[in-house]
């Protein structure tokens, strides 16, 4: 039970008297738009913040404000929305960093540790090798893994698996489905009914309206920091409870008409890409103001064929053209100059610079064209700035703030403002709504229709099947690093999307 939790950071009222109860063996949602308070009181109920007033209780007994180590007694873990893990580390020691299993000798016991990451993970996806590196994984495996390090106890329990779980009382999942595929997700929400069955807590934040009416019992709402209404989920609809998000009505996205592009020249022509190991002389064709998306399961390649054509795979080879220029494969900073703007799916380890300010992110693909004489036009900047932080409605204490001072969704508006930009001819957008609310995601709708409009070609990932289908003038899928296939007009159906997404390609 969260009472009266109030949290300020700097000049930005986080949450304000919020109080929620979540009870045993539920799933709860907690919804809200982005820089709501949702992430906040997640890690001020995980003990990773300290409120400045209010108190959080397990089993009626009060915990210390700001204190992990008395929350993670309790029985409390958070999975944060992104990824805190050692990539250079093994599978198994991320799973075992907080507890990792000794010999007599005090030597780390491998068999021991690697045991148990087996246990842990065989109850996601047993098919993770748990001693190959974390970085060797797709960010949706990676995630998996995560989610499994919430359900250790530690060394002791090596065989009894059920027993370990049921000692965690309470999990929040913070956008715990935001890049896994469709697969992942079903088995993720399997297991999360299976530990509520248990008595288990889980404080589930999504922004997935599909997800809550699937799996969750209970939603509480909050609203700029503050406590809005906690409802039974069977007992409210969607436009009501976007309407308690956001403080208004929505239009929903309509598909718009395909643009007439017979005869066109490309806005982006791809030969032959390929990558050892991840792709397979992938071609595609691209016209000017056509929205182009890209099926597929996690790790069929579809990020993969982003970074190749975008230059970031150096071991990628083939043939990409901008408006009919070629462009050497590998190289970024050609790619830019010839107008090509991404947003990776990975915006973390990817897209930010964390070591600048949100100024300086944003400008970043366009400080040139500001800049006079080779001298930076700073009043020209600040300009630029102060229109993309009103447009894109990113809510920060200043321009000069550090993008880890964003909420996740904020971080992701941030990232797709920089390439909204009038030199942009062709963008490629790998999940571009991950981690961003129902409102949000409406006015990305809004901003690709109207670059494409525009007469950008747009190549775009997303997991989320209706987003797929009502965002893509036509839909390339991929499987096995390789194109399996092309879907247009009717044809464009999550059936015929998944066929050739599970198909197993020829030799």
């Amino acid at each position: 039970m969260c009472e009266h939790i109030s949290k300020r950071f700097g000049v930005t009222q986080a949450l304000d008297d919020v109080s929620a109860s979540f009870l045993p063996g539920e799933i709860h949602a907690l919804m809200g738009e982005n820089g709501a308070g949702k992430s906040t009181l997640g890690k001020v109920i995980a003990g990773l913040h300290k409120p400045d007033t209010g108190v959080v209780t397990i089993g009626g007994r009060a915990l210390t404000s700001g204190s992990i180590e008395e929350a993670f007694a309790a029985g409390i873990r958070i999975v944060h929305q992104e990824l805190a893990q050692c990539p250079n580390l093994s599978v198994a020691e991320n799973l075992c960093l907080h507890d990792m299993p000794r010999t007599r000798l005090g030597l780390v016991d491998r068999e021991a540790m690697h045991a148990r990451a087996a246990r842990l993970l065989a109850t996601l996806e047993p098919g993770i090798d748990v001693e190959s590196p974390l970085s060797s994984l797709a960010p949706g495996r990676r995630q998996i893994v995560q989610i499994a390090s919430s359900l250790d106890e530690g060394h002791g329990n090596e065989g009894d698996s059920r027993a370990s779980m049921q000692r965690v009382r309470v999990i929040v999942l913070d956008e715990p489905t935001s890049s896994l595929s469709i697969s992942e997700v079903d088995r993720l929400m399997e297991i999360s009914r299976q530990l509520a069955a248990g008595g288990l807590t889980l404080i589930y934040v999504s922004h997935r309206m599909a997800e809550i009416f699937q799996l969750c019992d209970r939603v509480t709402v909050l609203r700029d920091g503050g406590y809005v209404a906690t409802s039974v989920v069977k007992e409210i609809d969607e436009s009501v409870l976007i309407e308690q998000m956001i403080g208004r009505q929505i239009t929903h996205a309509q598909k718009r008409k395909p643009p007439e592009s017979e005869g066109s020249r490309p806005a982006l022509r791809v030969r032959q890409i390929c990558s050892p190991g991840k792709l397979e002389g992938v071609s595609l064709d691209i016209t000017p103001g056509e929205v182009v998306g890209l099926g597929g399961l996690v790790g069929s390649g579809r990020s993969e064929l982003m970074d190749a054509i975008f230059g970031i795979d150096r071991r990628a080879r083939g043939e990409v053209s901008v408006e009919g220029h070629a462009i050497g494969v590998g190289s970024e900073r050609a790619m830019i100059r010839a107008g090509v703007g991404y947003v990776p799916e990975d915006r973390k380890l990817q897209g930010l610079f964390f070591n600048l300010g949100i100024d300086e992110n944003l400008l970043m693909p366009i400080m040139p064209d500001l800049a006079a004489a080779g001298v930076r036009g700073l009043g020209r900047e600040r300009a630029a700035v102060a229109e993309r932080i009103s447009e894109f409605q990113i809510k920060a204490a200043s321009p000069k703030s550090p993008p880890d001072s964003l909420s996740g969704g904020n971080q992701q508006k941030l990232l797709i403002a920089r390439w909204m930009t009038h030199n942009t001819r062709v963008l490629l957008l790998d999940e571009p709504t991950r981690g961003i609310d129902v409102g949000t995601k409406a006015e990305v709708y809004r901003l690709v229709r109207e670059a494409a409009d525009r007469s950008v070609a747009v190549l775009v990932i997303t997991s989320e099947m209706p987003e797929l289908l009502m965002m893509s003038d036509r839909i390339l899928v991929m499987c096995d690093g390789s194109i399996a296939g092309e879907l247009s007009g009717k044809e464009m159906t999550q059936s015929n999307i998944l066929k050739l997404a599970t198909a197993t390609r020829k030799l």
